[in-house]
C-alpha cells in the first residue's frame, strides 16, 4: 500500500470541460477593443443630449384666434389608435420570430 500523500502538496486542479469561459480578467482588453466604437458613440449620444437639455427651446406665442389653424383633427387616413400596438410590436416581434426560425441560429441575425 502506498503511502499517504504529504500534508503540504497541493490539491489537484479542478477539470473543467467545454471552451473556456470569456472572463473579464482574461478577455477585458480585447472585449473593450471590439466595442470601442460602441462605447465613443453612446459617449457622443449622451453629450448631446445633455446639451440639448441645457438649450432653452423657442416659444411661440399663440392666441386664442390662432388655435383654430393649429388644431390637428383626426382624418380618415390616420393609424388607428388599436392599429399602433401592432404596427410597433406584433409586427416586428413576428418579423424576427420569422427570420430566427428560417436561419435556425439565435445568436447571429447576419450569418
Amino acid at each position: 500500500m502506498p503511502p499517504p500523500p504529504p500534508a503540504t502538496s497541493p490539491a489537484p486542479a479542478a477539470i473543467r470541460l467545454g471552451a473556456p469561459h470569456p472572463y473579464l480578467r482574461t478577455h477585458g482588453t480585447k472585449v473593450a477593443r471590439l466595442h470601442l466604437l460602441d462605447w465613443i458613440v453612446l459617449a457622443l449620444l449622451v453629450a448631446v443630449d445633455a446639451g440639448l437639455n441645457l438649450i432653452e427651446p423657442f416659444h411661440r406665442f399663440v392666441g386664442e384666434d390662432m388655435m383654430i389653424s393649429l388644431r390637428y383633427p383626426l382624418k380618415r387616413n390616420t393609424v388607428p389608435i388599436w392599429a399602433v400596438p401592432i404596427y410597433a410590436v406584433a409586427g416586428p416581434m413576428i418579423i424576427f420570430i420569422v427570420i430566427y426560425m428560417k436561419r435556425r441560429n439565435g445568436y447571429c441575425f447576419l450569418c
